[in-house]
């Protein structure tokens, strides 16, 4: 029976729509880690350079508001990213390689990310002691 529900053409459009909600979702974080990533970097920068505190502050904040949407971009699609796990398996290979595609740049982000946010921590924290 549930089968019956994902070969009709009904289920093709949802299959269509749902691809093109999430693609859209994961492509606009892709360019938001993206501007994470930089403004991480630019945070090294400044740590590594020794520059006050203000303008670290800045680009926290810079960061924290990329980050708080997309936490709302997550919310606005969390039916559509429901709706395609349980279907996923009658979807289409193309539809799925695609997203899954796009989710491993997303993820390649997110770990440079954690990498550039680790060495601007041990930075600062090396800065500090030496203070001491």
């Amino acid at each position: 029976m549930e089968q019956a529900l994902f070969t009709t053409p009904d289920s093709n459009i949802k299959e269509q729509e749902l691809f093109r909600r999430l693609h859209g979702l994961y492509e606009e974080q892709r360019q938001i880690y993206g501007q994470v990533l930089e403004l991480s970097r630019q945070q090294g920068e400044l740590v590594r350079s020794r520059s006050n505190l203000t303008e670290i502050r800045q680009l926290l904040q810079k960061k924290n508001v990329c980050l708080e949407i997309i936490k709302r971009l997550e919310l606005t699609e969390r039916s559509a990213k429901s709706e395609w796990e349980q279907g996923k398996r009658h979807w289409s290979a193309f539809n799925q390689s695609s997203l899954n595609q796009t989710l491993q740049k997303v993820s390649t982000l997110i770990e440079e990310i954690l990498v550039c946010e680790e060495k601007n921590d041990l930075e600062f924290i090396q800065q500090m002691r030496a203070q001491q």
